[in-house]
């Protein structure tokens, strides 16, 4: 050729190829036979935002650790009609003091005082067909167990019990002073009964009547 041509660049279409490309163009040979210089073109690319994001993990929360609920504590209860320990009681009695003949009357016995699920409860048991001044016996219960009564002694006169706490009761016994008639009657001492849970038994304090 008489006149040196260069090509022109190819424009590239299309998608362009990450990183850097470059397009080599050579120029045709000169009349003198010797090779145009090569001109190289380089053409930067910059990386697309896509590629250059750097994957990120996402937080994993800790699960709370899980709450055991604990179990709540019942208390253990006994029959809730203490009728067969009455009659059980009844029976290792023995007939009232001083009441020759004489039996307890179990289907009358005040109950009032029997918790089945108390620490200390009691029943007051008398005699059938009794008078003011007859005998009395305090039966006293653990959770609804039958333990024994409150004294010994059958004091005559009705006691008054009352209640003070869930494992203590009061008792307040009447008897005749000296010279005193039976319906006279102005004696009072007053007695304390608790359930000892250490202890496993009931510990009285207090004061009972005279022995008849």
């Amino acid at each position: 050729m008489g006149t040196s041509s260069r090509l022109r660049p190819a424009v590239l279409r299309g998608l362009v190829p990450l990183g850097l490309v470059s397009i080599a163009l050579t120029g045709c040979s000169t009349g003198s036979g010797d090779p145009a210089p090569t001109q190289t073109v380089t053409q930067t690319v910059a990386p697309s935002a896509e590629s250059t994001e750097t994957p990120t993990s996402t937080p994993t929360a800790t699960p709370a650790p899980v709450q055991t609920p604990q179990p709540t504590a019942t208390p253990t209860c006994g029959s809730e009609d203490p009728t067969s320990a009455i009659q059980q009681a009844a029976a290792r009695l023995g007939a009232p003091a001083g009441i020759e003949g004489a039996e307890w009357d179990t289907a009358g016995a005040a109950r009032g005082g029997y918790d089945p699920c108390a620490a200390l409860s009691w029943v007051v048991l008398r005699p059938t067909d009794s008078t003011g001044s007859s005998p009395s016996a305090i039966l006293l219960f653990h959770d609804g167990t039958y333990l024994g009564t409150a004294t010994k002694v059958q004091y005559p006169f009705t006691p008054e019990v009352t209640r003070t706490s869930d494992a203590a009761v009061s008792v307040t016994y009447r008897y005749a002073r000296d010279g005193e008639s039976n319906a006279e009657a102005s004696g009072r001492v007053d007695a304390t009964y608790r359930w000892d849970d250490a202890a496993g038994r009931v510990v009285m304090t207090g004061d009972v009547p005279p022995v008849p």
